[in-house]
């Protein structure tokens, strides 16, 4: 079974949220744009002054590839692995999950799900879903 990422400074408030099926991404406090994954500036302005804020899940898949060939015995094959963008315009690489590889297509919508870990973690994937992208949520 695979493992989660060891968390870093910037982005243990993800793995956090994360484990508690919540989904967060960073959000700059400077011109607002919501990117991923977490930088120490933001992409859009370079502004070091940004957190994480809460986010619906809902998403579209905007392009996608189906692994055949695993890079090890730890993932069964196929799996899709699929760019998604969130209501607030960032994107996130992933894999898509519930869903047979031959019935992923671009534009299609999802939302996020959680595997559960061993070690208490969860890594956030994606399923086919009604997920409306308009319908974000922020972190209090």
């Amino acid at each position: 079974m695979s493992r989660l990422p060891t968390p870093t400074e910037l982005s243990g408030e993800f793995w956090t949220a994360a484990a508690e099926h919540r989904l967060v991404v960073p959000r700059c406090e400077r011109c607002a744009a919501e990117f991923f994954p977490p930088e120490r500036l933001c992409p859009a302005c370079g502004s070091p002054e940004w957190g994480y804020v809460g986010n619906a899940g809902a998403g579209t898949v905007t392009s996608f590839t189906v692994v055949h060939r695993a890079p090890s015995p730890d993932f069964e094959t196929p799996y899709v692995v699929a760019v998604v963008e969130l209501a607030g315009g960032c994107t996130l690489l992933t894999n898509l999950v519930q869903v047979d590889p031959a019935d992923v297509a671009s534009g299609m919508p999802v939302e996020v799900v959680f595997i559960d870990k061993p070690d208490g973690g969860a890594l956030p994937v994606f399923a086919p879903g009604p997920a409306d992208p308009s319908n974000e949520m922020e972190k209090e």
